[in-house]
């Protein structure tokens, strides 16, 4: 059961994190692929956007990446759980940063490789 609720609690952390920076993201890949977009700087290309396309112009592509960080931090979530439950049981700072490591790991295996 614990895990379970890591999992969902992970799941909509990545959903509220992605959520919140995806506007900034959209506007650095825009003007990382165009030179024009790029010479205006970020808080133009914010606007030009926000003017052109409205603030849902600002959520282009988001569905990719909101797919993408669901499961990747449900599994770091529950992986720090079980490490913590299950491997790393002490209190000690150099227990939380294994945990951490371990959960990054899993991530990094399950999630972000394939």
């Amino acid at each position: 059961m614990l895990y379970s609720i890591h999992c969902v609690i992970g799941g909509i952390t990545g959903a509220i994190e992605i959520s919140i920076t995806y506007p900034t993201e959209y506007v650095k890949t825009v003007m990382q692929l165009n030179p024009e977009m790029n010479k205006m700087g970020v808080l133009n290309v914010f606007k030009h956007t926000v003017n052109t396309q409205g603030f849902g112009g600002l959520y282009k592509g988001y569905s990719a990446l909101l797919m993408f960080s669901v499961p990747k931090n449900y599994v770091r979530f529950s992986g720090f759980t079980l490490a913590k439950t299950n491997l790393f049981t002490g209190s000690s700072r150099m227990d939380t940063l294994m945990c951490g490591i371990t959960a990054g790991a899993l991530e990094s295996t399950f999630v972000v490789t394939p």
